[in-house]
């Protein structure tokens, strides 16, 4: 039985949101992006749902949530039944993209924020067909938010107008919770309590492109075992909150083992917040060898911690770069950051802090309201 939303007495005249996406758990940066921003819009009174098509469930803005079952099937009977507001796609598989798109005939208002390359490799992998379904969808979407000048681009390229494409980037400051620190296993806290300097990395879950692992764990472990050479008592923090591929975390482990480093690398694979081991540490690793915008380091800035990352993806300002997949100039680079640190520490303080949520709300009223 379809479960009716009861309003707020006091946002009746406030518009009722559609979200395809995924809330945690696993902890991942767009899932916390849409987190969060959920968070935005209930402080701002507006009604919305999130369709966790990852989960199979719904959640109300309530917190209450019920199951959606094959989504393939839910998502066919919502195409006719839709009676949100505005409905918005935060998912990464190319067909969602291109039904919500799609909607857009049937006259609903719709927005897609595009936050990884995702998207762009669907379409240049695809044959004729999938190219032409996923430029025909992306130019009927009232708005096409895109989380980097990169992936705007790649929208213009495709004919999107370009009134209809905006770049506001994902990254939420997170609310710090009490709670969600204390929810952290004393163990993890004896480990960075015991090991300085504190270097921090994570990854969604272990996946690999074009035959590299995506978020350079093993980057890190051999990051690791190289600095151990001048910094002995050095500990690297990597959160994997969803393993995925365990031979291949076993083969690290193992690797971590030879290069005797299993007293200063620490997995954490279960699901916590991300920012009470950042505002911990000394350094962030984002060491990726593809990306779209990273929410983590976004948010490692935003806590003023110096950052390493890849060249491959427009980065935030205030990130230090290396080439990616070059382990000697990864390690060149973070060692010149403990080198130097506090030089590297007061250069973030002068950058303004980053909340993309009013400008997110702005689009909203403005397509909301739009006739």
């Amino acid at each position: 039985m379809e479960r009716k939303t009861v309003k707020d007495p006091t946002i009746t005249n406030k518009a009722r949101i559609a979200y395809l996406g995924s809330l945690p758990p696993p902890i991942g940066g767009i899932s916390m992006d849409l987190q969060r921003l959920t968070e935005r819009l209930s402080a701002e009174g507006y009604d919305y749902t999130v369709y966790d098509l990852l989960n199979k469930k719904k959640t109300y803005r309530d917190g209450t949530s019920e199951k959606i079952g094959n989504r393939w099937w839910w998502m066919l009977k919502y195409i006719f039944t839709a009676r949100e507001d505005l409905i918005c796609c935060h998912h990464l598989d190319w067909k969602l993209v291109v039904i919500v798109g799609l909607m857009t005939l049937l006259g609903h208002k719709t927005l897609v924020s595009i936050g990884s390359r995702s998207l762009s490799d669907a379409w240049k992998e695809g044959g004729w067909l999938r190219k032409k379904i996923i430029a025909f969808s992306l130019r009927r979407y009232s708005l096409v938010i895109a989380h980097n000048p990169v992936i705007k681009q790649f929208c213009l390229s495709l004919g999107v107008k370009p009134d209809r494409v905006k770049i506001i980037y994902g990254f939420i400051p997170p609310a710090v919770k009490e709670e969600e620190v204390a929810h952290i296993p004393q163990r993890i806290w004896d480990f960075i309590k015991s090991h300085t300097p504190i270097i921090s990395a994570n990854a969604y879950k272990i996946v690999f492109y074009q035959g590299q692992d995506l978020y350079g764990l093993d980057l890190c472990v051999d990051l690791c075992a190289n600095l151990k050479r001048d910094y002995p008592n050095i500990g690297l923090v990597f959160c994997l909150p969803n393993v995925g591929d365990y031979n291949y975390l076993h083969k690290m482990e193992q690797r971590i083992k030879e290069k005797d480093i299993e007293n200063n690398f620490l997995f954490i694979t279960q699901s916590y917040q991300l920012y009470p081991f950042l505002m911990k540490s000394q350094v962030f690793l984002r060491p990726t060898n593809t990306d779209g915008d990273a929410t983590s380091l976004r948010e490692a800035l935003f806590f003023g911690v110096p950052s390493v990352a890849s060249d491959v993806a427009p980065r935030p300002e205030g990130t230090l770069l290396f080439k990616s997949r070059d382990i000697e100039d990864f390690t060149s680079k973070v060692r010149g950051v403990l080198e130097s640190y506090e030089q590297h520490r007061r250069r973030l303080e002068t950058l303004k802090p980053e909340d993309n949520s009013p400008g997110l709300l702005k689009v909203y009223r403005r397509l909301i309201n739009k006739e």
